[in-house]
């Protein structure tokens, strides 16, 4: 029988035989085998008479008979034995088998002499062959995987049906009362900027454009109350709580008609002036800014904001009228500023919230809320209106106690300075200055104590009273 040439098997249950040409040597001399190992091939040859079984058994045992003669062979040329074993498949699956490069031909093995450097040539051929197809499937699978994903997720997508896109609520522009005026004046931190005319670190305590300023600061006491005419109304009626008298509403009436002439005594800017209000939340401070603003036509009210700070000293909760007389009788032995009444305030207390109430205002002035024209009116009390006054003018205990309440809503007038040069060292409350009127109004004020130079005075007043 001729000599075979090695094929590359298709199905399984066949060990891959390896051939080629040799790279080393161009004589044209093929490899050929050893006599005893003709025997072997034709054997294998011969089983393919026999039946399906026996034929598949004959080929097993002719592939381990090759192999062991290779190896016998390569001993017997004095080289190492080179490793032909590969992967065994089940010969039921079908494994296919990729194509030969151009440059492999088929050789007889069995025809002549072959070195182990070219059987090692061929392994390694096939191994980088079959290493090569195995990374394109592997590529291949993952793409097939992505696909199945992205398939199965667009059937979900299309089972839950269309998704609708929710549109983003539209904002409202609610302007607040003063961004009008700060938009006029230019104010970049409305855009979130910074805004080197308002810092103070950088100009001062006080804005280098006086427009922004409000011309006047007006305090008002609030108007006669039921408490001001009989104390026992603190006894069931919550501080809080207590109204205003008949004759409380006219003076509120009245305080209206007064600050409207004021802030219409110039002619020139009597049409476009403004008020704003900051009000205690105790009822005669409310009823009493309804009676004042009752006086003025809409267009004149920028706005009205109540501050909790502006109210009246807690002198407890519902008030003895025996226990109240002792407490007072005991604040004298104490002292009035620094007595704090039991479930109560004392002076220094409503100093501390005054203070840091003072310091919001003027924050604010500074950041341009109060433009040009704009009059500020604070509806308080008695004695928290002079807790403002002190902590506005500086000063000091003994200076306080020398000063009375205001009569009911009798309206005092800080004014501002005119022809003040811009100064860095200077506060926006020293532009201010009382009034002439208000200072007369104002028992046991003095005009030393409500300049506005804010220097340390020369002398200091002592006071000896208690009352």
């Amino acid at each position: 029988m001729p000599n075979a040439l090695l094929s590359f098997p298709s199905r399984g249950g066949e060990i891959a035989s390896i051939s080629g040409r040799s790279t080393s040597h161009h004589n044209g001399n093929a490899c050929r085998a050893r006599e005893r190992a003709r025997p072997l091939h034709n054997d294998c040859n011969a089983a393919s008479s026999k039946s399906p079984a026996q034929f598949v058994t004959r080929r097993l045992a002719c592939s381990n008979r090759l192999r062991g003669a290779i190896q016998l062979n390569c001993r017997a040329n004095g080289t190492p034995a080179v490793s032909l074993e590969e992967e065994t498949w089940n010969s039921r699956d079908t494994r296919p088998h990729p194509a030969p490069p151009e440059d492999l031909s088929p050789t007889d093995l069995l025809g002549g002499e072959c070195s182990n450097q070219e059987l090692a040539a061929q392994v390694h051929t096939l191994k980088t062959l079959v290493q090569a197809q195995q990374d394109i499937l592997y590529s291949q699978k993952a793409q097939i995987d992505q696909l199945m994903q992205t398939l199965q997720e667009e059937r979900l997508r299309a089972a839950q049906g269309p998704v609708l896109v929710q549109e983003a609520p539209q904002r409202t522009l609610h302007l607040r009362p003063f961004d009008s005026q700060r938009i006029a004046y230019g104010d970049r931190r409305l855009m979130g900027l910074y805004d080197a005319r308002f810092h103070s670190t950088l100009t001062g305590a006080v804005p280098s454009d006086f427009r922004i300023l409000p011309d006047r600061i007006i305090l008002v006491r609030h108007a006669e109350s039921e408490g001001n005419v009989d104390n026992k109304a603190y006894t069931y009626i919550p501080d809080s709580q207590v109204p205003l008298t008949a004759r409380g509403h006219m003076q509120a009436r009245e305080a209206g008609k007064r600050i409207k002439e004021l802030m219409e005594a110039d002619p020139e800017r009597a049409r476009d002036y403004k008020l704003f209000f900051y009000i205690s939340p105790y009822k005669r401070s409310l009823q009493t800014y309804e009676g004042i603003s009752s006086q003025f036509p809409s267009h004149h009210l920028l706005g009205v904001q109540e501050e909790v700070q502006l109210r009246e000293q807690d002198f407890g909760n519902f008030q003895d009228e025996q226990g109240k007389q002792h407490e007072k009788a005991e604040r004298l032995r104490f002292g009035r500023f620094f007595y704090r009444f039991p479930n109560g305030e004392s002076g220094a207390d409503v100093y501390d919230r005054i203070t840091i109430f003072e310091d919001h205002m003027v924050r604010d002035i500074n950041a341009g809320r109060f433009a040009d024209n704009t009059g500020l009116v604070l509806v308080t009390h008695g004695l928290a209106l002079r807790v403002f006054l002190m902590r506005w003018f500086h000063w000091t205990v003994d200076e306080f106690l020398l000063v009375y309440n205001p009569t009911n809503a009798e309206p005092l007038v800080l004014e501002r300075c005119p022809e003040v040069e811009y100064s860095a060292w200077r506060h926006t409350k020293s532009l201010y200055r009382l009034s002439d009127e208000s200072m007369r109004s104002l028992r046991g004020c003095t005009a030393e104590m409500c300049s506005t130079d804010h220097l340390p005075r020369k002398s200091l007043k002592v006071s000896t009273r208690l009352l």
